[in-house]
């Protein structure tokens, strides 16, 4: 599951990663950019929003089971817990900032210049929490 739960991030990290760097510099240089905002985001908001979340979602709680029990969730005297909660806690944050972003202001930055701008701070937030998402993984490798 840990193998399954590190592609899943790469692919939700690596693609916003992608979208940043590459995409979106492209696509704001053609007159059609907004409608391949549109398109891309949708594509994007299927393989990483719904398919990489709810993996990393799923493989994480098989992950803390199989680790380090679900019981020892409320341990919280172990720095290693203590980072595992912030871990979670930061996750979910991204679904929700997900979630927003994708459903309800990306659809609408087509026509609006403030749902642009909400779409555009939500998805650098998103990508901010995800990379702190990266650094604590990387923290509960080396003991939390």
């Amino acid at each position: 599951m840990l193998f399954l739960h590190i592609i899943s991030a790469c692919l939700w990290v690596g693609g916003m990663l992608f979208l940043v760097f590459v995409v979106s510099p492209f696509v704001r240089k053609l007159s059609i950019r907004d409608q391949l905002f549109q398109e891309v985001g949708r594509r994007f908001s299927l393989f990483g929003t719904l398919g990489a979340l709810s993996m990393l979602a799923i493989t994480g709680l098989f992950n803390v089971h199989y680790l380090l029990g679900l019981s020892n969730l409320a341990d919280f005297s172990s720095s290693y817990t203590k980072t595992l909660l912030h871990k979670i806690a930061v996750f979910v944050l991204v679904v929700f900032v997900s979630l927003a972003h994708d459903v309800y202001f990306g659809p609408r930055a087509i026509n609006s210049s403030f749902y642009r701008s909400m779409a555009r701070v939500l998805g650098l937030l998103n990508l901010l929490l995800s990379l702190l998402i990266v650094y604590l993984a990387v923290k509960l490798r080396f003991g939390g």
